[in-house]
């Protein structure tokens, strides 16, 4: 298992190991934010980056996890002592922009795509019963596909949306396994899947890419290199010549070293 860099410490939250839920009274299980008697969370772990409220998470077949709450694209994330950092918190906030113009987009395109082809078979049936000139024809159909390739963009933006949210929301759970070993030190792929709900293979690949990240980002800086070119032969007459006797010449070999 790859060996993460040293990663600066993410601040910790003020619920206490042997702290009892807010909402049943049951004490809390070492280590995890979430009651399991009633499945209250606790803790800034918790807290949703979109609506601020402090609630566990749901699965979602496109975002992963999301807010019980507000429903925004969430990383599950069961500990008590870590708070996400800036940088988690601003990837998420980034999917849910994302996952809205999805949704606005998938939506518009849907709509503009459906009224344009029901407006090429109302223009097919009625070029069919008027037999208009070859002008009005081109005009109604031109006409009519106005729509349909409006709603074939916004479906293409939804699209690049989509791909942009899975991106944020990658960079967002390594961002959040970094946060984590940052107070608890280096995890295995076991442990991490436990505390991010998921898979072993896949926590694997986030432990990978969270070493490779914090590696990048402690690399030095490159440093210029700078050559001082070499004296050319004028360079190096003129110098010698200006160490002999004033109105004495200067006799020089093939290699331009003075004789002797």
């Amino acid at each position: 298992m790859l060996e993460p860099a040293r990663m600066p410490t993410a601040a910790r939250t003020e619920l206490d190991p042997g702290a009892t839920c807010r909402n049943c009274g049951q004490p809390l299980a070492p280590g995890s934010s979430v009651c399991g008697g009633c499945g209250a969370a606790h803790g800034e772990a918790n807290r949703c980056p979109h609506c601020n409220s402090v609630a566990d998470v749901e699965t979602h077949p496109a975002l992963g996890f999301r807010c019980l709450v507000c429903g925004g694209p969430r990383v599950a994330l069961d500990i008590q002592d870590v708070t996400p950092s800036a940088q988690t918190q601003a990837l998420l906030k980034a999917a849910g922009s994302e996952q809205t113009q999805h949704v606005m987009y998938s939506a518009a395109g849907f709509m503009l795509a459906g009224m344009g082809l029901l407006a090429l078979l109302v223009a097919t049936a009625v070029i069919a019963s008027a037999s208009p000139g070859v002008a009005a024809t081109l005009s109604i159909y031109l006409a009519a596909t106005v729509p349909l390739a409006t709603g074939i963009f916004a479906l293409r933006r939804a699209a690049t949306a989509r791909q942009l949210r899975g991106a944020a929301l990658s960079a967002a759970q390594v961002s959040a396994l970094g946060d984590v070993q940052a107070v608890t030190g280096v995890l295995d792929a076991e442990r991490a899947a436990r505390l991010l709900r998921i898979a072993p293979e896949r926590a694997e690949l986030l432990l990978a890419e969270a070493s490779i990240s914090a590696l990048l980002e402690q690399a030095p800086a490159p440093r210029l290199r700078v050559e001082i070119a070499a004296p050319t032969l004028s360079d190096s007459g003129a110098g010698e010549a200006a160490a002999t006797e004033p109105g004495e010449p200067v006799a020089k070999t093939l290699h331009g070293d003075p004789e002797n």
